[in-house]
């Protein structure tokens, strides 16, 4: 039993070692001429990155016709000739094979991570082997700063102290949150205005109940679907001014909305769902897959989940009734007249990091800001593809189908998401449209509602607390002290106010003080 332990333990310390002895390896390169300068600077670097279970990634060679293609489109853009390359490794152990790339000092210029404080690489930051980026970006990167929010530039997995490490890929949308609703329900029942406020709900999920909506001639219809670990399920705790996972000042200390006295009045509501019959009364046994077929066969008429999934697991084709017309939902009108669905996500697909001493950095820089410009030619490559290849033109509009042999099998995937180091491009209207499955109309309202109905939370960019990490039941996810009183005081066997305060009190002794002081102390130290 103790063997594994010690080569994992001698891994590290290796590793530890190793990343030290590149930063003193690192040499100070002379200035190299940019794209600024008339004469031709040929430039070349690879980037290292996971094959996403991609199943075109897999067969890619050096000459991939997506990668000469993108080069090409790069070096036209600046003006210089760059060639970029891939080196694409397996994605279901990438994080290991970093740790053993970095212990051997075998990477190339840029490694594609999930943070510059992946496992992969614990103590680069520490050590110097990444370059820091803020000069770079503030001549070369100015897509990048414009276009990134400020909040994510702050994010521990892109930066440390002020230093930015690393530039991050963002997901399309950044917070891809969404309420789904059976349009074809509201029309049924003759409701025209959208839902807005908890009492509108009730009204709503009322005439649901009472009414054969999906005519089987069952009264198994429910208003919200829930799944017992309350993933999607989250609905109802915004317009209390609450959110699991979420923190605010609370009487001078950073605390979690899951201990806020406001958070009964949103477990309150929830237990009203669930004795009126809004919700289903097995929720709490239900596994995953039952809540997406009650969902597919016309049982629920409001579920929350991926906005991105809309035309995937939420196509027609999906479920029982194939003429389904879905809606999206606002969220919740505060008091002050905006909406609230949740606190913004991190957003963060990926980050790219430079290793320090890298010839021409600000090439590579150049190339990560021109992922994200509105040049059209790279925007019409990243959402098509290749001319002729994956689309044609006729009167100067573009003819792609997602479905023809050269844009399935993953191809598609590769241009769009994998090697695009900007986001992906497989929501964005354009591509669509082209698919005609979704209701550009609808998805148009989504994005909206994604982006402007979405709060930043700062506690997106806390570092895990020490008093999580020794306790993890302090959290807010499924196995957690808080869900477990959720669904106690939701389904009547505890009573609400004695559940939360008691619930409440194990929370502080068991590590919760440690963690507030923890929370307040880096709170305080983010004001600025």
């Amino acid at each position: 039993m103790k063997k594994p332990l010690l080569v994992l333990t001698a891994l590290t310390l290796s590793l530890t070692a190793v990343l030290a002895a590149c930063s003193k390896e690192t040499t100070t390169t002379e200035p190299q001429p940019t794209a600024t300068t008339n004469a031709p600077v040929p430039v070349s670097f690879k980037i290292m990155h996971g094959d996403g279970g991609n199943a075109y990634a897999k067969t890619v060679t050096a000459d991939d016709p997506y990668i000469k293609e993108m080069s090409r489109l790069f070096s036209e853009y600046i003006k210089q000739p760059t060639t970029i390359g891939f080196e694409l490794l397996n994605q279901t152990d990438y994080s290991q094979q970093l740790t053993v790339r970095f212990v051997s000092k075998d990477v190339p210029e840029v490694v594609s991570t999930t943070s510059i404080m992946d496992k992969g690489h614990p103590t680069a930051v520490e050590n110097g082997v990444f370059l820091q980026l803020n000069e770079l970006l503030d001549k070369y990167g100015q897509n990048l700063k414009k276009k990134i929010p400020s909040y994510i530039w702050d994010s521990p997995k892109v930066s440390k102290d002020g230093k930015i490490y690393g530039i991050p890929s963002l997901l399309n949308p950044v917070s891809p949150a969404a309420i789904y609703v059976r349009q074809d329900y509201m029309d049924k029942l003759g409701i025209t205005k959208m839902p807005e406020t908890p009492d509108e709900y009730l009204a709503f999920f009322e005439k649901v109940k009472n009414t054969d909506l999906n005519g089987n001639g069952k009264a198994d219809e429910v208003g919200y679907a829930m799944r017992g670990g309350f993933g999607f399920s989250n609905l109802f705790f915004a317009p209390f001014g609450v959110y699991p996972g979420a923190w605010q000042l609370v009487d001078g200390k950073y605390t979690p909305d899951i201990v806020n006295p406001k958070m009964k009045d949103a477990i309150a509501f929830y237990k009203k769902l669930y004795d009126n019959g809004y919700i289903d009364k097995d929720f709490v046994s239900a596994k995953d897959v039952d809540w997406t077929n009650m969902i597919k066969n016309g049982r629920a008429a409001v579920w929350t989940h991926d906005l991105r999934n809309m035309g995937s697991s939420w196509g027609p084709s999906n479920f029982a009734d194939k003429n389904v017309k879905l809606g999206l939902l606002p969220g919740f009108k505060m008091p002050d007249g905006t909406y609230r669905i949740q606190p913004k996500a991190s957003g963060i697909a990926k980050v790219a990091v430079i290793m320090a001493g890298t010839k021409n950095p600000e090439r590579i820089v150049q190339f990560y800001d021109w992922a994200l410009s509105d040049d059209p030619v790279k925007t019409k490559f990243f959402e098509f593809g290749i001319k002729d290849r994956n689309y044609t033109e006729e009167n100067g509009k573009v003819k792609w189908d997602g479905n023809a042999d050269r844009n399935k099998n993953g191809e598609s995937g590769f241009f769009q998401a994998l090697i695009n180091q900007a986001s992906d491009t497989r929501m964005d209207l354009p591509v669509v449209e082209s698919g005609g499955i979704i209701d550009t109309k609808v998805l148009s309202r989504g994005l909206e509602y994604a982006e402007k109905n979405q709060w930043v939370d700062p506690s997106v960019n806390m570092p895990q607390l020490e008093a999580v990490k020794t306790n993890p039941e302090l959290d807010s996810a499924v196995g957690s002290l808080f869900v477990e009183m959720l669904l106690k005081t939701i389904t009547g066997k505890e009573p609400v106010e004695s559940g939360f305060n008691n619930f409440v009190a194990a929370w502080k002794k068991r590590g919760g003080d440690q963690a507030i002081e923890e929370a307040t102390k880096w709170y305080n130290s983010q004001k600025k």
